[in-house]
């Protein structure tokens, strides 16, 4: 609120015009005069108040709009939030605004919340990208880079004590898919399947779905399932930890390398806000704190997307459409 400013006799000559202080014939100067000090005084006491008001909104900035980001069912939910938690700390720290992770159980919910703007962020799979990139123009922010690689693989395993040597051994058995929009999950082996001269709604007997790879891997280690696809990263991460189920189990199949499983932003983010971001995650590596978290990530740091790398994913999903 601004009020206009008056000089003393500019005032008083604006009361007496409106006649907020002309006298009655009974009044005496003494009236007119008590008249207009309190005219005066009230004036003032208004300009205070305006003041205060203007320096109390100065001094409380306006609430800082959240940041909400999501990850992919690549793990259990407990597991990833384990992982992912010092992030959000480490984030809302960097980006001076409060910071929310999302879970949800499959990569087709993470890509609606992209689409919808409802999160501005997300650690998806690599086909989970592609198929946001074509449906709603999602982008990549970063890429990680784990153990020097930009890349993984597809990995068909089974029981360590099994006799199947590759996929087509597994014709008519039980089998664990991760998600339908799972690159290594998924897409990999059915088009495989498909390379084989079958269909893949019926080379196996049963098929289902666990929405993470370590439950892939818990489904054939316990023989729930006969065989799976799973990511190379989660499988060696866990046969890295001694994992027991994951020491349960042994690789039948490879697949090609693919581009690493990115970080997405959704169409819609603002400008300014994704370069600040981009610059928060690419700075990761060069301070303590950051290289913290992405230790405890499994990650070495995170670089610019070459898009390259995703060649061979878009056209193996090709295959499927």
């Amino acid at each position: 609120m601004q009020l206009p400013v008056f000089q003393p006799m500019q005032f008083l000559s604006l009361t007496y015009w409106f006649g907020l202080t002309k006298t009655s014939p009974e009044e005496t100067p003494m009236h007119y005069c008590r008249n207009t000090i309190n005219i005066l005084l009230a004036y003032l006491l208004i300009i205070s108040l305006a003041n205060g008001a203007q320096a109390r909104t100065l001094s409380s900035p306006p609430p800082t709009k959240p940041f909400y980001f999501a990850v992919s069912a690549m793990t259990s939910p407990a597991r990833t939030l384990a992982h992912f938690s010092e992030l959000t700390t480490y984030l809302a720290a960097k980006l001076n605004r409060p910071v929310h992770l999302k879970q949800r159980r499959t990569y087709a919910e993470i890509n609606d919340l992209l689409a919808q703007s409802r999160i501005q962020m997300a650690f998806t799979c690599t086909g989970g990208y592609i198929a946001g990139r074509r449906d709603f123009g999602l982008n990549i922010l970063v890429v990680p880079v784990i153990k020097g690689n930009t890349f993984y693989r597809s990995y068909i395993v089974v029981r360590q004590k099994s006799s199947f040597k590759s996929l087509a051994d597994l014709k008519g058995r039980v089998f664990a898919y991760a998600d339908p929009l799972s690159l290594s999950g998924y897409i990999y082996p059915a088009a495989r399947i498909r390379q084989l001269g079958y269909s893949a709604k019926k080379f196996f007997r049963h098929v289902f779905f666990t929405e993470s790879h370590d439950k892939s891997i818990e489904a054939v280690a316990t023989g729930i399932a006969d065989g799976a696809a799973v990511d190379s990263l989660i499988f060696n991460a866990l046969r890295a930890q001694a994992e027991p189920n994951a020491k349960r189990l042994k690789v039948i199949e490879r697949s090609e390398k693919f581009g690493m499983p990115p970080v997405v932003v959704g169409p819609n983010i603002d400008h300014d806000f994704r370069y600040r971001l981009l610059k928060v995650m690419l700075n990761m590596s060069k301070n303590a704190a950051g290289r913290a978290v992405l230790k405890r990530l499994g990650m070495d740091r995170f670089v610019l997307p070459d898009h390259a790398l995703y060649h061979s994913a878009f056209l193996l999903n090709k295959e499927l459409e």
